[in-house]
């Protein structure tokens, strides 16, 4: 027997599509304002967009971003190591992302 879905639920699914979304787009805000400088952010924008699982592609673009000219910085030396720390932790990422997001940023200076 199929299993279809009723309007209700389709709507529930887009829905749900919507709020990963703006989450994505919510977790890169704060990690701007911990004072993380994100180059080419709209490729990077684009592709977690597009990507099923966002915080593995914001994962890969950390580790091989530099390849498709995606960076990332702490300008000034500005970086709020608790906010991304929160940040991570409330959009549900890996520590092992987190670990990777340091080591980006101390490789600069």
């Amino acid at each position: 027997m199929a299993a279809w879905l009723t309007l209700a639920e389709i709507s529930k699914v887009t829905k749900m599509g919507k709020l990963d979304t703006d989450s994505f787009e919510q977790f890169l805000e704060s990690i701007k304002q911990a004072g993380v400088v994100i180059f080419n952010e709209h490729d990077l924008r684009e592709r977690m967009a597009e990507a099923h699982n966002w915080r593995f592609a914001f994962t890969t673009m950390l580790a091989n971003g530099h390849r498709a000219g995606i960076f990332f910085e702490d300008k000034g030396h500005r970086i709020d190591e608790k906010k991304i720390h929160r940040a991570f932790s409330k959009f549900k990422l890996p520590k092992s992302s987190e670990a990777i997001l340091a080591t980006t940023l101390n490789s600069v200076h």
